[in-house]
């Protein structure tokens, strides 16, 4: 059973390998541009039709603070490897 083992590990680590090489791969083929963009309109679908609610506007600065600190944070992270 030890090589059906092994057979799982290769077979998980060859699929994570990939998937990193064709992220950098699609990293370096798409631009900057478009990606914000497809975040952006993510980021305005996410938020649509919550301003009908009364209490949007006392939520939406915590809301989107807290996004902003949560990402620049995992960013700094990434980063903080060299």
């Amino acid at each position: 059973m030890e090589w059906l083992q092994g057979l799982i590990n290769a077979l998980i680590g060859s699929n994570i390998a990939w998937g990193v090489i064709v992220v950098l791969i699609l990293a370096n083929v798409i631009p900057n541009s478009k990606i914000k963009e497809v975040f952006y309109g993510f980021g305005t679908f996410v938020t649509l039709g919550m301003s009908s609610f009364k209490w949007y506007k006392k939520i939406e600065e915590w809301f989107i603070d807290g996004l902003a600190v949560a990402v620049t944070a995992f960013i700094e992270g990434l980063r903080s490897d060299n």
